[in-house]
């Protein structure tokens, strides 16, 4: 089975059970004004990376600014903007991943995950490059002011982490592989972000956990967090990630690998979402007992819960997942049908509005 070519006939229904979270939701009180800001950061780069206005407007609707006022709340203030300006450039960055005609062409995914290594090493690109260079080059840069040398290095790391993430993905379903749920947990976690996400926590914070930072308990809850993330990301994404011929999903990989047919995937997932937040609390409360004296390391495990109910708001109302003319209001468990859904890489004009 070709991994691009995966499919679940058009009309197949399937239910999303009910997500939901036991942890304090927050938002920064100043998110209408950082999340505008953030547009107008992004928007130049956008119409220039797309080509047209419609598109660069589309990706904007999508709602992914809003995620640092949830995900980072308690973000301090000479740093609000740059964390809110980080957001869309690393959404961009996973999306040029699965552009179309890099998708599948594993020769143009390499130069191009050197070209964003050459970015994360610090390169300023050339004026003729593809914008999404510039436009992570520039969100990196604004952040460079107020990082410790420490915390700076551990956000390009996690930038580089993340791109090799894609690429190692790229080879997996180049070759159809498949694997088991802990190995692929793995590295999927590396595909979302994890390096770059906690380390920009620890910036949001103002903090700097040292060898803290891969302290065998503070990893433990950056996997769940992260983990959480991708799950429930999954349970919304399914049908945007079919109709981008994506198989990066974990409900797709059950299927593959474990031969669940779709509706016991799914369910499987949203239980491991539940499973995976317990998970987090318990390992969350270990670090409070253990460094009881370091409001810091406190202070970093709460932020990570913040991961958690940022993303899943974010997954239940944007139009990313749920069409482009989605309203932005929450979608609500029950029945979905698998339709096609365009993504911003498609013109307007080639499909029905």
């Amino acid at each position: 089975m070709d991994p691009y070519d995966f499919t679940i006939p058009a009309g197949t229904v399937f239910r999303i059970p009910e997500i939901r979270t036991s942890l304090p939701e927050a938002c920064h009180p100043r998110c209408a004004e950082l999340d505008e800001r953030a547009h107008t950061f992004s928007r130049p780069y956008l119409v220039d990376y797309f080509g047209d206005e419609d598109r660069a407007d589309r990706f904007l609707a999508q709602g992914h600014a809003h995620y640092a006022c949830l995900g980072y709340p308690h973000v301090l203030e000479d740093r609000a903007q740059a964390v809110a300006n980080s957001i869309l450039p690393a959404t961009l960055l996973d999306d040029t991943f699965s552009k179309p005609g890099l998708q599948g062409n594993l020769t143009a995914l390499k130069e191009h995950h050197a070209q964003w290594s050459a970015v994360f090493a610090g390169e300023r690109p050339p004026p003729e490059a593809d914008a999404a260079y510039h436009f992570v080059y520039d969100s990196i840069e604004a952040c460079a002011p107020y990082a410790s040398t420490a915390v700076a290095r551990r956000l390009r790391d996690g930038w580089q982490d993340a791109a090799d993430a894609f690429l190692d993905e790229a080879v997996h379903r180049h070759h159809n592989h498949t694997t088991d749920l802990a190995a692929y947990a793995e590295r999927r976690v590396r595909v979302h972000f994890r390096t770059w996400a906690c380390a920009l926590l620890e910036f949001s914070l103002g903090i700097d956990l040292g060898p803290l930072a891969d302290h065998p308990l503070v990893r433990s809850a950056q996997h769940y967090a992260i983990w959480h993330l991708a799950l429930a990301n999954d349970c919304y994404s399914l049908v945007k990630e079919l109709s981008a011929h994506e198989a990066t999903n974990t409900i797709i990989e059950l299927m593959r690998h474990d031969r669940l047919d779709l509706q016991t995937a799914v369910d499987k997932v949203a239980g491991l979402v539940h499973r995976t937040e317990r998970d987090y609390v318990r390992v969350r409360d270990e670090i409070r007992s253990t460094f009881g004296d370091r409001s810091d390391v406190a202070a970093y495990a709460d932020g990570l819960g913040f991961f958690i109910t940022g993303n899943l708001r974010i997954m239940q109302s944007s139009s990313r997942y749920h069409g482009l003319d989605h309203d932005g209001s929450r979608v609500l468990p029950g029945p979905v049908t698998i339709t096609y859904m365009p993504t911003v890489h498609t013109p307007r004009g080639e499909f029905p509005c």
